[in-house]
Parts: structure tokens; sequence; C-alpha cells
């Protein structure tokens, strides 16, 4: 298993294909060098040979008659050159022969070669001796000799080298350019290792993240750094990791809230149930008569608003979580919402030996919210407030000017009570769905009155501020977004 990942990795993979790429291409390249380096020194031979044919006819034709500066002539030129040198005379017969350079000797020349010379002029090529293994190819170059006197050439040169030694001088380069191809090879694949390594350790460690992921450690995370492609890639794991875990940790805070609301239900739905069937079961049986079965009607009442007030906080929490909640947004007065819910409120305030208290500011622009909903926040916060303030002390809503918050224009109104107040700890939870900060107080609700209101006040583009402490009494606070229709409303102060 172990050899299998080693060879079918993607570092072994990319290194193996970034070496054959290399390889290919300088194998490549070696051959198309090596066909080139022996086409050009080929050629150079070539030239060279014509080039030092015409020096020697030249120096010949000066010493035509001086047989030992011909041979001084031939010898140099063959020297030089590294050529084999032959003189032939008019009849085409040898006349001087240089020094052979190759230890092959003079081989036999193409018949009629220098003929050809001495009727047509220079001639220059290649020609092959079978016969030789060693030297089985040449090239020649050759050129009439002329007097100044005379208009027919009274001999003719002759120069030649084997094939082999230009192909010679192009084997050395190409096996020079072979040695430096071979070491670039061996850099390129020690690049390619690192290379693929720099690629494939990021994708090692996402792998990593992956597989702990799906073994559900939600904590890890990539330490990728840098701008490419892969640390983004791993930025978007860490990301998605992170909300995976807080993804299962509200699905976790949810199933609590689930069962702690089971048995919210269980409790504040059976008791009032019971109480009612009770009551209903007195007055129907006649077991209790005139004023006290009205009393015992009056108590069933209540007990039917609070089990309503239950349902409509169960109905409308569903409703937004389906999408489904009408929502009317509309320019309304804040003070005529504030005395409508206080007008509701007051026959419960005065049970309870509380006093409302209303102040408000003169000149408000209107708001733009929906009434009803705005209205139902309102109403849930003065009954808290009523469960929970001091009675001598009462209840105090203001509505206030105007007051700019983060660039847009809210009209506050405010619900202050002097209760005991919140604990820190509760002050943060006091907005979560189910949450209750007094478990064993009868009727306590659901825990969906402060979290209903955070909801709406989302929905209708309000801001809710919840100020509290221990004996300190609390103050909510709820922004209303100004209509920005009116004149004069649409800039800030």
């Amino acid at each position: 298993m172990r050899r299998r990942v080693k060879w079918h990795s993607v570092s072994t993979r990319l290194s193996l294909i970034l070496l054959g790429l290399t390889a290919g291409s300088l194998a490549g390249l070696g051959l198309v060098l090596d066909r080139s380096l022996r086409r050009f020194f080929v050629e150079d031979a070539r030239m060279q040979l014509t080039r030092s044919a015409d020096v020697f006819r030249e120096a010949a034709s000066l010493s035509w008659n001086d047989a030992e500066m011909l041979q001084h002539l031939s010898s140099l030129t063959a020297q030089e050159g590294m050529v084999q040198t032959l003189i032939f005379d008019a009849e085409g017969q040898e006349r001087i022969r240089g020094e052979d350079f190759h230890g092959a000797g003079i081989v036999d020349l193409p018949a009629d070669l220098i003929q050809n010379t001495l009727a047509d002029g220079p001639q220059a090529g290649q020609f092959q001796v079978p016969s030789d293994s060693t030297f089985p190819w040449w090239l020649y170059a050759t050129a009439p000799v002329f007097l100044e006197e005379t208009t027919q050439p009274v001999g003719a040169i002759y120069v030649a080298m084997p094939l082999r030694q230009p192909s010679e001088f192009a084997r050395q380069v190409n096996n020079r350019v072979i040695t430096i191809a071979v070491i670039a090879t061996g850099t390129s694949a020690i690049s390619a290792l690192f290379l693929s390594r720099s690629i494939t350790h990021p994708l090692f460690l996402l792998r990593g993240q992956a597989m702990k992921l799906r073994a559900g450690d939600y904590t890890a995370r990539s330490e990728i750094r840098g701008k490419d492609e892969l640390a983004e890639l791993g930025t978007l794991l860490n990301d998605m990791a992170a909300r995976l875990a807080q993804t299962l940790q509200s699905l976790q805070e949810q199933e609590a809230a689930r069962r702690e609301l089971v048995a919210n239900v269980s409790h504040d739905l059976r008791t009032p149930l019971a109480s009612l069937r009770l009551e209903i079961e007195a007055v129907l049986d006649g077991l209790v008569t005139g004023e006290q079965a009205r009393e015992y009607l009056q108590r069933a009442n209540r007990e039917t608003d609070f089990l309503t007030q239950l349902v409509e906080q169960l109905l409308f929490l569903a409703e937004a979580e389906a999408g489904t909640l009408q929502m009317e947004s509309r320019a309304a007065s804040a003070v005529a919402i504030a005395q409508e819910c206080l007008s509701r409120m007051e026959p419960t305030a005065t049970r309870a030996g509380t006093a409302l208290h209303l102040t408000t500011a003169e000149n408000l622009p209107k708001v733009w919210v929906d009434p009803a909903l705005i209205g139902a926040v309102v109403l849930n916060l003065l009954d808290n407030a009523v469960k929970y303030a001091l009675s001598e002390e009462g209840i105090v809503v203001e509505v206030k000017s105007p007051v700019t918050h983060k660039g847009a224009r809210y009209v506050p109104l405010v619900v202050s009570d002097h209760g005991p107040g919140m604990e820190p700890a509760v002050l943060e939870q006091v907005t979560k769905r189910f949450y209750r900060a007094n478990k064993a107080r009868p009727k306590g609700g659901l825990g969906l009155g402060m979290a209903i209101a955070q909801q709406v006040c989302t929905m209708q583009n309000a801001i809710l501020q919840i100020q509290s402490g221990p004996g300190e009494g609390t103050r909510i606070t709820l922004l209303l977004p100004v209509d920005l229709s009116q004149k004069g409303e649409i800039t800030s102060r």
C-alpha cells in the first residue's frame, strides 16, 4: 500500500512529468543540435578547403618552376590547414606531395578529377573510398594553376581532408552539450522535486484537515500561508470549518432549546389546562354558584389569555422561520403606538399595583414600521416590566427626540423599570429563543418574548438595546427608523 501511495502521489507524478518533459526536450535539442553541428562543421570544412586551395594556387603560381619552393609550400599548407596536398602538372601527373597528417596516406582520387579541374576550373565536393573503413569519406577542393604569360593551366593543386575530421569536431561539441544537458536534467530533477513538494505540501495539509473534518473535528485548521490559489483554498476551508462548527453549535443549542421547550410546554400548558378544567367542571356541576362561580370564570378567562399568548408566540415564531410572516410597514406615530400599548396594559398593571407613566418629546417625526408588530413588541416589554418591576416605583415609557446611529435616523422608544435587573450572564442570553432567566417562576412563558422582539426589530430595520444590572433595573430602548419620505428628515442633524 505504501508503494502505491508513493508512486501514485501527486508529488511523484508531478516530479516525473517535469523530469520527463525536461529530459525529452533536452534529448530533442541534442538530436537537432547534433545534426546542425555536423552540417555546420562540414560546410565550414568545405569553405576552409576552398580558401586553402585558392591561397595554395596563388603561391604555387609564383614559384611554379622552383620544385623546392613548391615542396615547401605544399608542406606548409598541409601543416597549417591540417589537410593533404598534391600538385599536378599540365598532364595530370602528380608532381609534389605534401605531408600526411591523418595517417591514411594519399587515397585514390576520383577519375578525371584533375582533368576536369584543368579543363573546367576549380572543383569542390566529397568522394567515398569504400576500401578504407577508417576514412571512408573525403572532402576535397582543386584549382588550376596559371602563370602570368600563359592562358592555359600549367598544372593543378589538390587539398583534401577526411570527412571524419569535421564530424569529430561536431561530436566533441555535441558531447559537451550533452554533458551540460545531463547536468541541466539533474538540476531540473531536483528543482522539479522541490517544486512538486512546494505544491503538494499544501495539498497534504488540506487533505489532513479534510480527514479531520470528516471525522468530526471541526476545530481542524490548515496553516497555509501566502496569496496563491492553494492559500485561498485553505482560507475557504478554514471558513467552512468555522461555519460548520457554528452550525453544529447552533444545532446543539436548538436541540437543547427544543428539549427545554417540550418541558416548558408540558409544564406551562398542563397546569393552566388542568386549572381550567377543574374550574369549569365546578361551575358546570353546580359546586360553586353566584359570586364564587363568577370568580372561577374570571380565573378561567385569565388562564385562557395566558394560553392564547403562548400559542400566539409559537405561531409567530413558526411563521417567522417559514418566511410567511406578513409585514405592512407604513408611516406611524411612535407616540400613538406607545399610548395604545399603555392603554391595553393598564388593567394588568393596575392588578399588579404598578403605575405606568408616559413622557414624549415634541415635534417628533413619524417612523416607518409595522405598527401592529412594533406594538406587540412594546406590549411584551411592558408585560415583562410589570412582572418584575417594583410596584412603588412604576414603569416609565419615553418617546424621545430623534437620534443618529451609524448614519441613520431613529426615534427612541424606551421602557424602564426599577426591578431587580439582570446579571451580565443573563443579559447575554436574554434574546435567545426559549431562554428563561428564572425557570422556577410560575407562568414564566416559553422564553420567546425577547427573542421575538429581537426578530421583529431586525425585520423592521429597528434596533433593540438592553441596559440592565443587578439592583439597577432594566432599560430597553427601541430605535425606530424615521420615515424618510418626510421633508427635513432625510438628512441627519
